[in-house]
């Protein structure tokens, strides 16, 4: 019988990435969806494509899965009961629904007397991922389904990167780039490693790969986009051909990556490296990746633990360079501006000095006098995207 791993999330990532690489590697798939029109789509299409553009171009027909609603609990349970993962892609605000049927499972489990591990794994760009999932999990579990999940069921926190681009307007279709990166925390995982999930490297730097990614290819990706918006580009392989966002961009990922060779210990060669994969990556126009999905969400990228500002507190805690890392936070925080206050123009510089502070102190938690404080006040000041 081939193990079988569930799928919360039927969208772009969830197919297009983790869904189906546990799918090549012969997965029995299992999707989970809210939306009802999605659901019923992949119910009676029971397949769909892939098309994989890069170095290599693929084009991989998904077929043979099952698909639930998100709210048909009971039915997913009872997948879940003779399942070896739980993978979720689903965005970090859906996790707590996704726990209250990971509870009912937990119990369905141990009333059938199950002894095999598994590992909800949670596929989310976000620090902390599965412990987060496993946390809510277990807010919804008795004592006795507590001490039945605590040493069976792992929730190894993860990272992913592959860039899959919405797939609209035929949602049958998905583009997305021949690239995998894919690792949990091996500590955290119980029992062995399934074949189902061969693309998933277990390690024991989990930390330090999962800042590697998030500061040097979701950072820079970042600051492409807002400096790329500001240009009035809308993919963005038209975005990396602009010399101007290049040199924005260009100059954060030096500092970005002298942040986590600094703090890791990961070779200059390998930072080098990582940086031109993030370059060629953005330079394939097929994926036509919308800067609006890039850009989307900006007052969550700005947090403390995110992918700019964390970089940048880190920066001045080494007494490294981060001039180019504030001048992505001031087009982060200029776009911040534009969404929530679509009607009210950007604050003007005169503001700055004493509105931008508090701003900052809201969204990112950085002190009203702060050095790093400082530092944004005056780009932003200063601004200047020609």
């Amino acid at each position: 019988m081939k193990p079988k791993v569930v799928v919360f999330g039927a969208g772009a990532t969830g197919r297009g990435h983790v869904g189906l690489l546990a799918w090549q590697s012969g997965a029995d798939l299992v999707f989970v969806d809210k939306k009802s029109e999605l659901v019923e789509t992949l119910r009676k299409a029971g397949q769909y494509t892939v098309r994989l553009f890069g170095e290599m171009y693929e084009e991989v027909k998904v077929t043979g899965f099952r698909v639930f609603h998100s709210e048909e609990r009971q039915a997913i349970a009872q997948e879940i009961q003779d399942s070896i993962a739980v993978l979720t892609a689903v965005f970090d605000q859906n996790l707590p629904d996704v726990a209250q049927t990971l509870a009912l499972a937990v119990a369905l489990c141990r009333q059938a007397g199950r002894v095999e591990p598994l590992n909800c794994i949670a596929c989310e760009n976000m620090m902390d991922s599965s412990s987060t999932l496993g946390a809510h999990v277990r807010s919804h579990l008795s004592d006795e389904d507590l001490d039945y999940c605590w040493p069976s069921w792992g929730f190894p926190d993860c990272m992913i990167s592959r860039v899959v681009p919405q797939p609209e307007p035929d949602p049958l279709l998905i583009l997305t780039e021949n690239y995998n990166e894919w690792t949990a925390r091996a500590e955290a995982f119980r029992g062995n490693k399934s074949s189902a999930l061969a693309a998933m490297e277990l390690v024991d730097n989990q930390t330090a790969r999962l800042e590697r990614k998030l500061f040097i290819h979701n950072g820079g990706h970042a600051i492409c986009g807002y400096t790329g918006y500001f240009r009035g580009h809308r993919y963005i392989h038209e975005a990396v051909h602009d010399p101007v966002v290049v040199k924005y961009v260009a100059g954060a990922l030096d500092e970005l990556g002298e942040v986590v060779r600094v703090k890791h210990g990961f070779s200059p060669a390998s930072i080098d490296a990582y940086k031109q994969d993030l370059v060629r990556r953005g330079s394939i126009p097929e994926l036509k990746d919308e800067i609006r999905r890039v850009v989307r969400d900006p007052a969550r990228k700005l947090s403390a633990r995110e992918r700019l500002v964390a970089p940048a507190l880190l920066a001045e805690e080494f007494g490294l360079p981060r001039e180019w890392i504030v001048k992505g936070i001031v087009a982060a925080l200029k776009y911040h501006f534009l969404v929530n206050n679509p009607e009210a123009p950007i604050l003007p510089p005169q503001q700055a000095s004493s509105g931008l502070p508090a701003v900052l102190s809201q969204i990112s938690g950085l002190g009203t006098t702060s050095t790093l404080t400082q530092e944004i006040v005056a780009a932003w000041e200063s601004w200047d995207l020609t």
